[in-house]
């Protein structure tokens, strides 16, 4: 798929179903996310694969995760959609910023640089014709999910990207033009 195709066919996908990206296709986009801008070539970006048994076992660390942060009993139903979470999709890959103590570069650009892999990584997955959906939530924040997936506590988690196949059409979708307050064309600005 074309750099623009992809670029304005890329849309978040609820629904994904099997089969997610293979292990050539997951190097694709793992390549992809890593040629995002970087200040300073420090990499600030982990990336954790979470398939198969590996995906289904860390439902374990979820519950572990939403048990702690629940106050008094916990709710079964409720439970049930937080250890499924994952389950939405074939793969999901957890990107996250590392903190880079004492490193020079600011942690804002450090974070930039992971939102810029990320989105990379997301486009390629259009272009090679996975859906996916850049997901948060209660999870990036949790200290034990953080822990469970080899971060320090300073790390921040960007992204939860599911992918797999996606039902539904992969046309261009309209998008709104940039309004005019949110674009200078000139410096000083006129008030």
């Amino acid at each position: 798929m074309e750099l623009f195709t992809a670029i304005h066919c890329r849309r978040s996908r609820a629904v994904l179903t099997a089969p997610g990206p293979s292990a050539e296709d997951v190097e694709t986009l793992l390549a992809a996310a890593v040629a995002a801008p970087d200040h300073g070539r420090r990499t600030p970006w982990r990336f954790v694969i979470l398939a198969g048994e590996g995906k289904d076992a860390f439902a374990d660390v979820v519950e572990k995760a939403f048990r702690a942060r629940t106050a008094g009993p916990v709710d079964p139903a409720r439970l049930a959609r937080e250890t499924a979470r994952l389950a939405r999709a074939p793969m999901v890959i957890a990107i996250a910023c590392v903190a880079g103590d004492g490193d020079s570069i600011p942690h804002r650009e450090r974070l930039a640089a992971t939102a810029a892999a990320t989105q990379n990584l997301l486009l390629a997955a259009t272009a090679l014709g996975y859906g996916s959906i850049w997901r948060t939530g209660w999870l990036a924040d949790d200290p034990h999910v953080k822990r469970e997936l080899g971060l320090s506590p300073a790390d921040d988690i960007v992204a939860f990207v599911h992918l797999g196949g996606a039902d539904g059409d992969q046309r261009m979708r309209p998008r709104p033009a940039a309004e005019p307050g949110e674009v200078s064309w000139a410096w000083p600005l006129s008030r």
